[in-house]
């Protein structure tokens, strides 16, 4: 059921309602990660950027993902004694930890990952290619016009 605050700053405001539905599609996704996988959100983002860009620190997930220092933190300590992610020492830098997936979360990130495609080709099944390709665009966009008015008010 589509929030009944979608139209609380009026039809003209659709950040408010991309707000909303991030949060909608979090809700959703929490649910399924932690019923097929006993992940929770975070611990799943932090799998799947940790996948992606290889061996990390937690800044870098952090930095990368939008994800706050204590979430990594917890989501961390899970998947480490999970067997899903290791930490050692970085070489260069004797503070850092370097987070790399074992085989074990680079497996369970591809079934994540596969599942998350077929949500998201549901989620998105009434566009048609063109329409996914402008919604892309403008996405990009508004991104690009906050961070460049996040970037001259600081």
């Amino acid at each position: 059921m589509i929030p009944k605050v979608w139209h609380l700053f009026g039809k003209d405001h659709q950040p408010y309602r991309l707000l909303l539905l991030a949060r909608m599609i979090d809700r959703e996704t929490q649910k399924a990660l932690d019923k097929r996988f006993g992940l929770s959100l975070a611990e799943w983002r932090l799998l799947a950027i940790a996948t992606s860009i290889g061996p990390c620190t937690a800044s870098e997930i952090g930095q990368a993902g939008e994800i706050d220092r204590a979430e990594i933190s917890r989501a961390l300590v899970k998947l480490e004694r999970a067997g899903l992610i290791f930490r050692k020492q970085d070489p260069n830098h004797g503070k850092k930890l370097i987070i790399t997936p074992t085989r074990e979360g680079l497996r369970l990130a591809n079934r994540v990952k596969a599942e998350r495609r077929r949500f998201f080709e549901a989620m998105m099944s009434g566009m048609t290619r063109e329409e996914r390709s402008e919604l892309d665009r403008q996405l990009l966009v508004m991104a690009n016009n906050l961070l460049s008015s996040s970037n001259s008010a600081g």
